[in-house]
């Protein structure tokens, strides 16, 4: 199960005995959820993503719009680099992201490749003026821009 939502509906299903495999959280909605105020730095981030509440959830990739995600994949944590780009419709960013993200668990991608090929498609989208579409045309030239970096 694949979880892309906030407020209550996150909280109550971290707290289910069945656990998603995966949430995609953004800082506001993460603040929200542990009644604290989260800030983009590596070592807040990692002490943040080790809460019990979050026991057993294999992957949580936390957006961070235009500055890229920080992730936890089991106990390896990566800051994804984006580089900027003219943003013409965000509507369905996210979705085109968990979009990537599903296709490449389903693939059994690298968690590198995992994580550039979710945040190209999401970068896609938003350079577009229609919802939902991206032009394949640029996706590996994007591809190619984003930098997966491990945090020790």
């Amino acid at each position: 199960m694949v979880l892309d939502c906030s407020g209550e509906t996150l909280k109550e299903s971290l707290n289910n005995s069945e656990k998603p495999c995966l949430i995609k959280p953004n800082l506001e909605e993460l603040s929200a959820l542990l009644h604290k105020n989260v800030v983009n730095e590596d070592d807040t981030l990692k002490k943040t993503l080790t809460d019990p509440l979050f026991d057993d959830i294999e992957w949580i990739v936390v957006s961070l719009g235009g500055d890229g995600a920080f992730v936890r994949h089991g106990n390896d944590f990566y800051r994804v680099q984006i580089p900027k780009i003219k943003v013409v419709n965000a509507v369905g960013s996210g979705d085109a992201t968990v979009a990537g993200l599903c296709s490449a668990i389903a693939h059994e991608e690298s968690d590198d490749v995992l994580l550039k090929r979710a945040n190209t498609l999401g970068m896609l989208n938003a350079q577009e003026k229609m919802t939902g579409h991206i032009n394949c045309d640029r996706y590996d030239e994007l591809f190619s821009k984003i930098s997966v970096s491990p945090i020790a």
